[in-house]
């Protein structure tokens, strides 16, 4: 889904003095912080069970005698577990560049938007050189490795205008990258819920405690991917105000029953966590 074109109206404003579609990029940019708020809560879950997972699947039914580099994040109760370190740098990626164009929207000096569009560079040329070993985390460390790509030329530019050229291609590579993150579900779910199906497999199991926690766990793991989902709605109005604004009026009650809605969705995915 090309959602590119929504930036189209934002940096309009530079050039044809509207505010077209700056209250929508505005609500997406809200909604995506949504996701953010409610990402500890999923992501510390996750990284528990893939610590446990990848440790059981190293020692095998005993201490191993080996401890390879690539392993230490691993065994590290401090540090994120490989796939849980890349969404948890992908979702930051992405809402440390929603900042930074939404800052440019609005009008914030260009030697200021260089200084954070540095740091996320830098930021992702540390992610970039991170062993990836599984599917999901070689797939973001792609697609984060073609966003630096982008950033590397937003760091030499002097040009306002040509700035805003290149951070309008930025906004394709943020998409593949909430793409990713959505099309590994069934990853993040068989991570988070592999020590209850361990369980259900033992000798006098209690089933229906079991199943019942799966269930709890799926729907936090639900909520928290249809948050990112409806950033990418938010997103989408954005781009249709962009070229066909509505009235204010129409634009700021639609984004508080989305911010309501929103916070909600985040409130719910803390309960649950709290249930586990």
């Amino acid at each position: 889904m090309k959602k590119i074109v929504v930036l189209v109206g934002v940096w309009g404003l530079a050039s044809c003095g509207t505010t077209a579609g700056v209250q929508e990029f505005t609500t997406y940019a809200k909604a995506f912080d949504s996701v953010v708020e409610a990402s500890d809560a999923v992501l510390n879950e996750l990284a528990s069970e893939e610590r446990t997972t990848r440790v059981r699947s190293i020692d095998r039914g005993s201490v191993s005698r080996k401890f390879d580099r690539k392993d230490i994040a691993v065994f590290a109760p401090s540090a994120d577990p490989p796939f849980v370190a890349s969404i948890r740098f992908a979702v930051r990626s992405v809402a440390d560049l929603n900042g930074i164009l939404l800052a440019y929207a609005q009008g914030r000096p260009l030697d200021i938007l260089k200084g954070d569009v540095a740091a996320l560079q830098a930021s992702a040329l540390g992610f970039e050189k991170v062993d990836a070993t599984d599917a999901a985390s070689k797939a973001l460390k792609g697609e984060i490795a073609l966003l630096k790509e982008a950033l590397d030329v937003l760091a030499g530019i002097g040009s306002r205008e040509a700035f805003r050229t290149e951070l309008i291609k930025t906004a394709d590579g943020i998409n593949a990258v909430l793409d990713v993150v959505l099309n590994n579900t069934q990853v993040a779910y068989t991570t988070l819920t592999a020590s209850e199906f361990r369980a259900l497999r033992g000798v006098g199991a209690n089933a229906a405690a079991i199943n019942e926690e799966i269930a709890t766990e799926r729907e936090m793991l639900a909520e928290w991917l249809h948050l990112i989902e409806l950033s990418q709605v938010a997103l989408a109005k954005a781009v249709k105000a962009a070229g066909t604004p509505g009235g204010r009026n129409e634009r700021l009650i639609e984004a508080a029953v989305l911010s309501g809605d929103l916070q909600a969705r985040v409130d719910r995915i803390k309960r649950l966590s709290a249930r586990n």
